[in-house]
C-alpha cells in the first residue's frame, strides 16, 4: 500500500510532521559522532558503524523511497557531517525533489559546507543548544562542545540557511528557557523548539538532570515568551502530552513515518526502536529491497500490534 493510501487516516496523535501528501522518513545515516550527549537515543559505540550503507546504497534506498511515494527525507546521526559522501548523498536527495531537512551538532560546519547546502535548499537545518552558556549546554552535551556548536550555527546563518535551534528542558536549564531563546535569537535562528529531556540512552534509568517542573506550568511560560518575542524568533514546543487522544488517531509508523538506521533497517520511529526493539526489521536495506523489508515479520507484528489496540494512542507515550 502506498502512502498516498493512508491520506486519509488521522495521525493527530503522533508528535511527528506528518506529511499530508505522501510520506517521511528519518534516517539515521551513521552512529558516528564527534560528541558524546548522554541522553542521545541514537548513541552507540564503534562496533555499530560496521555494514553502514555506502553511498551508493544509500542513493538506491532513495530511489526505493521515491517509488514507494515517499515525499521527505529527515537526515540525522550520529553527526550526519562525519559520514563520507553525506554532501553527495544530499544533493542527490535534492536532484531527486524530495522535501529535506538536516540535524547536526553544528561542529563540522565550514563556511563553505553552509554555502554548499544553501544551494541544495533544505527545508531547515536543525542544531541543538541545550544551555544559554557554556557552562549549562555542556552540562548536558559535554566538555568542548558549546563554541563548536555555536559557531557552526553562525556559518548556517550567515549563509541564509533556515536555523532551527532544538533546547532540551533539564534541571540545568529549566529557569533559564528565556535566556536560550535570546541566545538563539542573538545568533539568527529563525525558530526554536523546546522539549522534554528523557533519561534515554545513555542516560536510561538516570533521571539526576531529568527536569520535574510541571508541563503545564513550562506551556504557560513558553506561550507568554512566543508573543512577547514575535517577530525575532518563532517560540515553539513539542511535548508528547500535545498530542491528541480521541481514540480515533493511528499511528503512522511504516504507513506514513518510517526510521531508517544506519545499517539500513527499518522501524516505526525512534522512539519505539528505543522502548521496542523487536519491532526494528532484521531484513536491511543493504540486502533487500524497501517492498521487502515492509513484508518483514517485524512489520507486519508492529501493524497488526497497533490494528489490534482498542485505543488509539502512540505506543511509546511519554509526557
Amino acid at each position: 500500500m502506498s502512502t498516498d493510501d493512508h491520506a486519509m487516516e488521522n495521525y493527530s496523535i503522533c508528535l511527528f510532521r506528518i506529511p499530508k501528501e505522501g510520506g517521511r522518513a528519518i534516517w539515521e545515516v551513521t552512529k558516528r559522532c564527534n560528541y558524546s550527549c548522554g541522553y542521545c537515543i541514537f548513541s552507540g559505540n564503534i562496533n555499530e558503524t560496521l555494514g553502514e550503507l555506502t553511498s551508493e546504497e544509500c542513493g538506491s534506498v532513495l530511489a526505493d523511497l521515491k517509488a514507494h511515494g515517499f515525499s521527505h527525507v529527515k537526515y540525522t546521526g550520529g553527526e550526519p557531517f562525519i559520514k563520507k559522501g553525506i554532501m553527495g548523498l544530499l544533493r542527490k536527495t535534492a536532484e531527486m525533489g524530495f522535501v529535506w531537512d538536516i540535524s547536526t551538532n553544528g561542529s563540522l560546519i565550514t563556511d563553505d559546507t553552509a554555502a554548499e547546502l544553501r544551494e541544495l535548499s533544505p527545508e531547515m537545518v536543525h542544531t541543538s543548544i541545550d544551555g544559554y552558556n557554556r557552562e549549562t549546554h555542556e552540562l548536558a552535551r559535554g566538555a568542548g562542545t558549546f563554541e563548536p556548536t555555536i559557531r557552526g550555527a553562525r556559518y548556517l546563518v550567515n549563509n541564509g540557511l533556515y536555523v532551527r535551534v532544538g533546547s532540551l528542558i533539564f534541571k540545568g536549564n529549566e529557569s533559564k528557557l528565556e535566556d536560550i531563546i535570546q541566545l538563539a535569537a542573538s545568533l539568527g535562528a529563525k525558530e526554536i523548539i523546546f522539549s522534554y529531556m528523557e533519561a534515554a540512552g545513555r542516560m536510561a534509568g538516570d533521571n539526576s538532570l531529568i527536569s520535574t517542573r510541571p508541563v503545564s506550568e513550562v506551556k504557560d511560560e513558553l506561550g507568554e515568551l512566543s508573543e512577547e518575542y514575535a517577530g525575532k524568533i518563532k517560540v515553539n514546543f513539542r511535548f508528547t502530552s500535545e498530542a491528541q487522544n480521541s481514540g480515533t488517531g493511528t499511528c503512522p509508523g511504516l504507513k506514513k513515518w518510517l526510521f531508517i538506521d544506519n545499517l539500513g533497517q527499518v522501524a516505526p520511529c525512534t522512539w519505539v526502536v528505543e522502548s521496542m526493539p523487536e519491532y526494528r526489521s532484521i531484513a536491511t536495506l543493504k540486502h533487500s529491497k524497501l517492498d521487502d523489508v515492509l513484508r518483514s515479520e517485524q512489520v507486519r507484528a508492529f501493524l497488526e500490534m497497533m490494528d489490534a489496540k482498542k485505543v488509539k494512542e502512540c505506543p511509546v507515550r511519554r509526557r
